[in-house]
């Protein structure tokens, strides 16, 4: 029998799902099911997308501004300083003056609003309450790490990393369900239903946070991922399902709701997750990162493709090891004990 996963696996886990989905996912991002069949077939392997899109040029394996995003909070947290609205806001603002952020093809209709908004000087307070899609969910990965098992904590960081850009409720349900997914996920002995049940706890917190916006219930949409997952008789009926009944798209109660419907279907395995979420359609780069997060998370590095996670740190200079250390010496001794 396999040992369990110590905490620094689970966290590597965490860190190469986001990356290694978010690489997966960027060929057929925004693609429906159908077309993905078509140019793919089993989309399982690094590939560029395809050449209509604006990124098309860069290397099979590139991540987009989820990958990028998840460090800027990860970078912040292991800091060892306190997460603030004010500290996120002044790092967005950072990778988006060094890394031409907002000419970002994949930058979200919320994260480019608030940019702009940021770098006129305007509060961080105020710049994302119009911000209502996934956004904040994308990029909340280190959070659940630092907090395993603290959903005080990962609450309150969760909104702090949000309030720059998604500042709603219906941005924060998302966020802090992903958050909680993870926080529970890293715990030692995690299963899957308890996943479920953080991320429907998160989502029912994270609603009373942020400007009002008209926000699905995303505890119920998640019920319903999981019941038509359970209801299919394999994973691309699982899938059909979800993209039908659920949806894929930038809304949190689409994209982070089958995000989890993934997580079930695949039963907790990151590989299958990642590729599950490439090959769902829709919002396919951050739906699989969420999914490989969460996954990666209950199961550690070991359960991943080391090659393809190989690939992908190669082509972004990440080291998802060493960040996952970094990140361990941010939690108390009694969670990152091993």
């Amino acid at each position: 029998m396999n040992a369990a996963p110590s905490f620094v696996e689970k966290a590597t886990g965490c860190l190469a799902g986001v990356a290694t989905g978010d690489a997966l996912g960027r060929a057929s991002e925004f693609m429906s099911r159908e077309a993905i069949r078509a140019r793919y077939g089993w989309l399982n392997r690094l590939v560029a997308p395809p050449d209509a899109h604006p990124a098309h040029a860069q290397p099979p394996g590139a991540v987009t501004d989820d990958t990028e995003q998840t460090l800027i909070v990860a970078h912040l947290l292991a800091s060892g300083e306190p997460l603030t609205a004010e500290r996120m806001a002044a790092a967005l603002v950072e990778w988006a003056q060094s890394h031409d952020g907002l000419n970002n093809p994949y930058l979200g209709p919320s994260t480019r609003r608030a940019l702009q908004a940021l770098m006129s000087g305007a509060s961080p307070h105020q710049t994302g309450r119009q911000g209502t899609t996934n956004g904040g969910a994308m990029r909340v990965a280190a959070v659940g790490i630092v907090h395993a098992g603290d959903f005080a904590g990962a609450l309150r960081d969760a909104v702090a990393a949000s309030i720059p850009t998604h500042n709603t409720h219906n941005a924060m349900q998302g966020a802090v369900a992903v958050a909680f997914a993870i926080a529970a996920a890293m715990q030692p002995g995690a299963i899957v239903e308890a996943v479920v049940s953080a991320a429907q706890e998160g989502a029912r917190q994270g609603r009373a946070h942020g400007a009002w916006s008209w926000a699905t219930p995303l505890d119920r949409r998640i019920a319903l991922a999981v019941r038509l997952v359970d209801e299919s008789a394999d994973t691309e009926r699982a899938l059909d399902a979800l993209h039908d009944f659920v949806g894929v798209g930038l809304d949190p109660a689409e994209s982070v709701a089958s995000a989890i419907g993934i997580v079930v279907a695949a039963r907790g395995d990151p590989q299958r997750a990642i590729e599950a979420g490439a090959n769902i359609g829709g919002d396919t780069d951050t739906i699989a990162a969420i999914a490989g997060s969460i996954c990666g998370a209950l199961r550690g590095i070991a359960a991943l493709d080391a090659p393809l996670v190989s690939e992908v740190e190669r082509v972004n200079g990440l080291d998802c090891a060493a960040i996952a250390g970094a990140l361990k010496r941010r939690v108390p001794s009694q969670m990152g004990q091993n």
